[in-house]
């Protein structure tokens, strides 16, 4: 994930619809809730390095994506993911989705280069005010630009 910090969709990861088109959880988390899945396309993207030459503390990727569902547009996100330690290819992402009826927030740590990972949602505005639970990031292998399916189990 340091590679090229495969975040993209981690935090594109944070996708929400409407209410109205989130549908019951089930499995996941064990208590009810909203699920929402989303599609995250890549917009923007940049690595940042600032400190030594090549990966190291402090280093930063930052993206922003597209949320689709059916092939309508229903939001986008903004993601800073920042190097935390190299021996454990690791990084502390902050990230926020922006939806008509309000925002999501997610935080948290990722290693390596993972297919599939989760980040706590830590709250949300508007629709999403005190929203919690986990948001799963499923990446699309060979997208390019980065794709990935991002679904958030919403508790409240």
């Amino acid at each position: 994930m340091l590679k090229h910090i495969g975040v993209a969709g981690a935090l594109s990861a944070i996708a929400v619809l409407a209410v109205s088109s989130a549908v019951p959880a089930t499995g996941h988390g064990g208590g009810g809730g909203d699920k929402i899945r989303v599609l995250s396309t890549n917009t923007e993207e940049e690595f940042v390095d600032v400190g030594k030459k090549d990966l190291s503390l402090g280093d930063q990727f930052i993206f922003t994506s597209d949320l689709t569902r059916h092939g309508r547009s229903v939001g986008h996100t903004g993601v800073v993911c920042t190097v935390t330690s190299t021996a454990r290819e690791e990084s502390q992402c902050l990230g926020t989705a922006s939806f008509r009826r309000g925002q999501i927030t997610i935080q948290g740590l990722v290693a390596g280069e993972p297919d599939v990972f989760e980040f706590p949602i830590t709250g949300g505005s508007g629709a999403y005010e005190g929203a919690g639970g986990t948001l799963v990031v499923k990446e699309i292998p060979g997208s390019d630009p980065t794709q990935e399916i991002l679904t958030f189990y919403l508790t409240d």
